[in-house]
């Protein structure tokens, strides 16, 4: 039985392929879980793997069966908080129903807009002001610009553009809104002031009226309560308010506890992703920048599209008489650990799911291969080229930002051979295994809006 005076709150995290859903009771200045839940759904992928999108409605159905899974205990939730897959560029009109499918972070369709976005404006001055270089799927303005050339009716109809947590908080609250670290990466966010206003210039190059894009407000406040018909629905006997979030990886990020320059997360998952905290924003063309929902805070996002996807597809390919278990508690371990320090003629080009940072559609290659090549050596050297492909990152932030000695790694697609491999390969340092989640980012910033309004009425 909680104390009265505990908060609980519903983190909800709206992720590429599944929804998590948990209760946080609110425990010692932090959060801990009672109760969560989780649903798959799938994404569509089509045209050679250039498309990649979802249904909205998928989101809401999700929502929906994990508050019947939750139960009782959503009639004592205080707030609910989101983490939103980014973009997840959807399309609304002005009730807030999606008019297309969700556009996702693995979408490619747009190459051609995003270089006309950089024709149109010029790199210095987008790395300058939005802090990102605009790419296919990463970039909303790309997207938006792909609908409107390609479907003009759905352009026309549409209110707002928002992403993931735009959708659900216009769905749960009646209100659109979007936070900073989801709108960094629109191409149309002042992401190097962070002073929560879209470009208009930018826009206006385009055609674009502010108007179409969501209020911008911090990752900890709310665009307004649980409609009371949402709540009767769901079976809440009040209306809390709901917290706008952020971007999963940053929550993912603020759960482990990093806000200080330097600090460094590795995340291990379907994709890679570092993340390194920053005390101001250093822009390149070479990662992206996202605003932390730490005040005064950046965090790199440097992604390899396929991590886990590409271990599990050597398995597929080249180990399928191997049991999952087994390929990576027996094959894996013995092929990294047989090469860790090994000179080895095989390389590995890590761009299996192409690239975010260019605007070409890179591709996975093995190079270096003779008849005694073995898939042992074959694996070790995808693990070598995935870990390298890192440690150019680490590199080239630690120019700016000393790079502490001592980087959390978490994530599914993770074991202590891999760790091994990052300790050779990324950056000799310390690594130590921590569990993140998304979800209790979410959760955290859901503390911390209860925390602000109480003591704004004091």
């Amino acid at each position: 039985v909680r104390a009265v005076t505990t908060m609980r709150i519903l983190g909800v995290d709206v992720g590429t392929t599944s929804m998590k859903m948990g209760v946080f009771d609110e425990k010692d200045d932090s959060v801990v879980l009672v109760r969560q839940f989780s649903q798959e759904y799938p994404i569509n992928t089509y045209n050679d793997a250039l498309f990649s999108d979802i249904e909205p409605e998928k989101w809401q159905q999700a929502f929906l069966a994990g508050c019947k899974a939750l139960g009782d205990l959503l009639t004592t939730v205080d707030v609910i908080a989101l983490s939103g897959t980014t973009p997840g560029f959807t399309a609304m009109d002005k009730e807030g129903r999606p008019l297309y499918p969700a556009i996702l972070m693995l979408d490619q369709r747009s190459r051609q807009q995003a270089r006309h976005i950089i024709d149109v404006v010029g790199m210095d001055r987008l790395l300058a002001e939005t802090a990102n270089m605009p790419v296919a799927g990463g970039c909303s303005l790309a997207s938006l610009l792909w609908i409107k050339e390609n479907h003009p009716e759905i352009y026309r109809k549409s209110a707002v553009f928002g992403h993931s947590n735009t959708f659900i908080g216009k769905w749960l609250t009646g209100a659109f809104a979007i936070d900073p670290s989801s709108a960094s990466l629109t191409a149309l966010y002042n992401t190097v002031q962070n002073d929560l206003t879209w470009n208009g210039e930018i826009a206006g190059a385009f055609g674009i009226s502010l108007e179409r894009l969501p209020r911008v407000i911090p990752a900890y406040e709310s665009p307004g309560r649980l409609r009371p018909e949402l709540a009767s629905e769901l079976g809440l006997r009040r209306e809390p308010p709901v917290v706008i979030g952020g971007n999963d990886a940053v929550l993912a990020a603020y759960s482990l506890g990093i806000e200080a320059p330097g600090e460094t997360v590795n995340v291990n998952g379907t994709c890679e992703i570092t993340l390194v905290c920053l005390p101001k924003c250093y822009p390149s063309r070479n990662y992206n920048i996202r605003c932390h929902v730490v005040p005064g805070r950046w965090l790199t996002l440097y992604v390899m599209n396929a991590l886990g996807l590409a271990y599990e597809w050597f398995r597929k390919l080249f180990c399928s008489e191997w049991s999952p278990e087994a390929y990576y508690g027996e094959f894996m371990p013995k092929a990294i650990d047989e090469w860790l320090d090994r000179e080895s003629g095989v390389t590995y080009v890590p761009f299996l799911m192409g690239s975010r940072y260019s605007q070409e559609p890179l591709k996975a290659e093995f190079l270096g291969m003779t008849q005694e090549t073995s898939r042992e050596e074959m694996l070790a050297a995808l693990v070598r080229g995935l870990c390298l492909y890192q440690s150019d990152h680490l590199r080239e932030i630690a120019l700016q930002v000393p790079i502490n000695e001592e980087i959390r790694v978490t994530g599914g697609a993770l074991n202590p051979s891999l760790i091994r491999a990052k300790a050779k390969w990324m950056r000799p340092c310390r690594y130590v295994f921590e569990e993140q989640s998304s979800m209790k980012g979410a959760a955290l910033l859901g503390r911390k809006h209860l925390l602000e309004r109480n003591a704004g009425s004091a």
